[in-house]
């Protein structure tokens, strides 16, 4: 339980102390990573004990170069609800967002271990993945959800849709057709394959 003591030791420090009581519009124009620090400062004072929002307090401190504070977070975030697999997703994706890509991976594999039926979060963890590069480990766990539900189109799309900002023609196709075996009298679906080639400037 030491890391959410910690985490909450933290949280009791005075507000004023971590950011000026002012959040005019000029302390905007200051220092993003100042910014981003305080403002995560300020969220955890106001509820501290949510899994998903300490996960994402971690992700701004990670984004500031704290990683010392970004690991405290992301150890304690779980403690809060232990088969939250979104929680990990979160975690996961700070650390791929920045560049750890073997973080991010070993995140992932927590998120499936402890939700192995968090379909969604092994859907947009997939979305994650191949946004940082990792295509076979995107599919692999995109291949997970889709087996959980056949008839998840929604999910289907978002993939093509990073697919296609990846410029991977092969793997949108891929799950294109998947979409379309899922309702193939959907409107919904067709027009979200649509705009997925539309929003990809017609690329593959």
């Amino acid at each position: 339980m030491r890391p959410i003591l910690g985490l909450l030791a933290l949280c009791s420090i005075s507000l004023a102390a971590q950011a000026p009581a002012v959040h005019d519009e000029a302390w905007f124009k200051g220092d993003p990573k100042a910014i981003m620090t305080a403002c995560a400062d300020r969220a955890r004072g106001i509820k501290p004990m949510d899994s998903r929002l300490v996960a994402e307090y971690g992700h701004a401190y990670l984004a500031s170069g704290d990683r010392t504070k970004a690991e405290e977070a992301f150890t304690a975030a779980p403690l809060f609800d232990l088969k939250d697999g979104e929680t990990y997703r979160l975690i996961a994706y700070a650390w791929l967002r920045h560049g750890f890509k073997a973080e991010g991976l070993a995140a992932m594999e927590k998120m499936q271990e402890m939700d192995p039926k968090a379909k969604n979060a092994f859907a947009k963890g997939a979305v994650n993945l191949l946004d940082a590069g990792l295509p076979s480990e995107a599919e692999a766990l995109m291949e997970k959800a889709w087996k959980m539900d056949k008839k998840d189109w929604w999910n289907c799309c978002d993939f093509v849709r990073a697919a296609l900002r990846a410029k991977n023609g092969d793997l949108a196709a891929r799950w294109c057709a998947r979409a379309v075996e899922a309702r193939p009298k959907e409107e919904r679906m067709w027009n979200e394959l649509a705009l997925a080639y539309a929003e990809s400037g017609g690329s593959r």
